[in-house]
């Protein structure tokens, strides 16, 4: 048999009752009624992982998009890009 404790809580009345009317239609205790119902919310809905610094990574691109990001540079723009990897190297 699995261990069981005690837990005092404080719920709204009509939140006891309406937990009371339903553990009578399906033939249980409150306290039964209140565990299977705890217990199934905890399965069936994960806690979502809270980013209140915003650091989520963006979900990563696909090689099509990434080949369209490289295709919309200029000529020249990609000339300017080499030019300041060059000036890069050369202060190394």
């Amino acid at each position: 048999m699995t261990d069981t404790v005690s837990l005092t809580i404080k719920i709204d009345p009509n939140l006891k009752d309406a937990l009371k009317t339903l553990a009578l239609e399906n033939q249980l205790s409150l306290s039964q009624e209140v565990s299977q119902r705890l217990q199934a919310s905890l399965l069936t809905q994960p806690h979502p992982a809270i980013d209140n610094q915003h650091t989520q990574e963006i979900e990563s691109q696909t090689a099509e998009q990434e080949e369209d990001d490289a295709q919309q540079l200029t000529s020249s723009e990609l000339k300017q890009i080499r030019s300041l990897l060059k000036k890069s190297k050369k202060k190394k």
